[in-house]
């Protein structure tokens, strides 16, 4: 990597500020090409912010912006840096940029300064992602499960379990490479170092993927029920603002509406469907229900909103309750503003009344909505949550964990247990960059933005 590379690193629109970055050996000569301190002094300071103006390298004035140099390797790519501040603006930074690659500089790929962090070790591979799951969280408890991992909590755990596998395979490979110098190899100890050492903290982490999913994806959370029980009444007062059309008149929603909302810092989708009924009343409603269902088998809970007035199934309140999914549906008796509650139990025992005009009964429900969903009135997320692609290396090394387990019971030489082992560590490495492939690089760098 001996080009410097250079992108705009704020988000595209009007702002108060925009960023350009430069990276590579020559950053900080780019950066005398177009800016020009006020004070005139030849002399940069690293990590010192200068006062100055941009010009094109023909000499037309572009910006007055500050400018700062960062010398490698104390940077974030490992390699000389530089970043120009100027006046926000799609234009002025665009030309800003347009200077810089004039100058020389090349324009850099999506994710190519962290590409660069990964490659001069500022960064492994889970840290890097760390970065992207950062810039994309859009809660608190997302925000706090990636700067975890970007710190390296992440990192910490898999390194301990990469060197415990480590350790044993070494043991394995001496009892190959020399068994005539050495003490024959006790493989159950092996074996039981490695379940101590590797398997269960590894199993813990698969645990914890599994609990914290919801942090980190969201919740999805579909209202359902018949015409006009009021479903889109209570979907705004969820939503907290009016969102979706609401009327006395049947059938308003035709669709299915979406719109996220925060709660106890854990991301939420609620979705607002077409009412479901035994006999649609024309082709539209008909698809409008198709989606319904769609919803629910996509939804993680499912609020069933049936009317207080209408308890007894009647008046059009009926829906098949074997369309609701057992164990994520919980009912929601609406309207007791205007009815009383139905008898306790009548809908199941986690039934709850609640008035989406008046907001009685809703933090109850939200509140039974978060113990269903994570098993907690008041949850928090893990310290570390693995992504897909992590768990599916864990997954890959438990799998070689238990193949290196069976072969040692069944007194199979160092040299077949070995093999399962090294799969193992292969698995354990591919998490946080010690074994890579060029595919896996751009699949994971190439979800990154322009300027990071």
């Amino acid at each position: 990597m001996t080009s410097t590379i250079a992108a705009i690193s704020t988000a595209p629109g009007t702002g108060a500020i925009a960023v350009i970055r430069l990276s590579g050996p020559d950053s900080l000569g780019l950066l005398r090409r177009v800016f020009f301190p006020k004070d005139g002094a030849e002399r940069w300071t690293a990590r010192s912010m200068r006062f100055g103006q941009v010009r094109f390298p023909d000499g037309g004035l572009i910006d007055e912006a500050l400018a700062v140099w960062f010398p490698g390797p104390k940077s974030f790519t490992g390699e000389d840096c530089a970043e120009i501040h100027g006046h926000g603006g799609e234009a002025v930074s665009g030309q800003v940029l347009a200077a810089v690659l004039a100058a020389g500089a090349a324009l850099a790929e999506p994710g190519e300064f962290t590409r660069r962090a990964f490659f001069n070790g500022r960064l492994d591979l889970s840290q890097a992602e760390a970065v992207a799951d950062l810039i994309s969280a859009q809660s608190a408890a997302e925000v706090g499960l990636a700067a975890r991992q970007l710190a390296g909590g992440l990192s910490q755990r898999v390194e301990a379990i990469h060197q415990a596998i480590l350790s044993g395979l070494v043991e394995l490979e001496a009892a190959i490479d020399f068994n005539e110098d050495v003490e024959p190899i006790d493989m159950s100890a092996v074996e039981r170092r490695l379940r101590q050492e590797a398997l269960l903290p590894l199993m813990k982490l698969l645990d914890e993927a599994g609990e914290g999913r919801l942090f980190k994806d969201g919740l999805k959370l579909a209202l359902v029920g018949a015409p006009n029980v009021g479903k889109s009444s209570l979907f705004n007062a969820l939503a907290g603002h009016d969102r979706a059309l609401v009327s006395d008149v049947a059938g308003t929603t035709r669709d299915f509406i979406t719109i996220g909302a925060i709660w106890s810092g854990l991301r939420i989708e609620l979705c607002d469907t077409a009412g479901l009924s035994e006999t649609p009343c024309d082709a539209l409603d008909a698809l409008g229900q198709e989606r319904t269902r769609d919803r629910l088998e996509a939804s993680d809970i499912v609020l069933w909103v049936r009317d207080c007035g209408r308890f007894d199934g009647g008046g059009g309140d009926y829906v098949d309750p074997a369309l609701m999914p057992p164990g994520r549906t919980i009912v929601v008796w609406n309207k007791i503003d205007l009815a009383e509650a139905p008898p306790k139990g009548e809908g199941g025992p986690e039934a709850l009344a609640v008035s989406a005009r008046t907001g009685r009964g809703l933090d109850l429900l939200k509140s039974a909505i978060l113990k269903l969903a994570t098993g907690r009135e008041n949850p928090s997320p893990p310290e570390v949550v693995p992504n897909l692609r992590h768990q599916a290396a864990l997954k890959r090394a438990e799998s070689y964990l238990s193949a290196t387990f069976a072969a040692i019971n069944e007194g199979q030489p160092p040299d077949i247990c070995a093999f399962e082992l090294r799969a193992a560590l292969d698995s354990i490495g591919l998490i946080c960059g010690r074994t890579s492939s060029e595919d896996l690089l751009n699949e994971i760098f190439t979800r990154f933005c322009l300027g990071k």
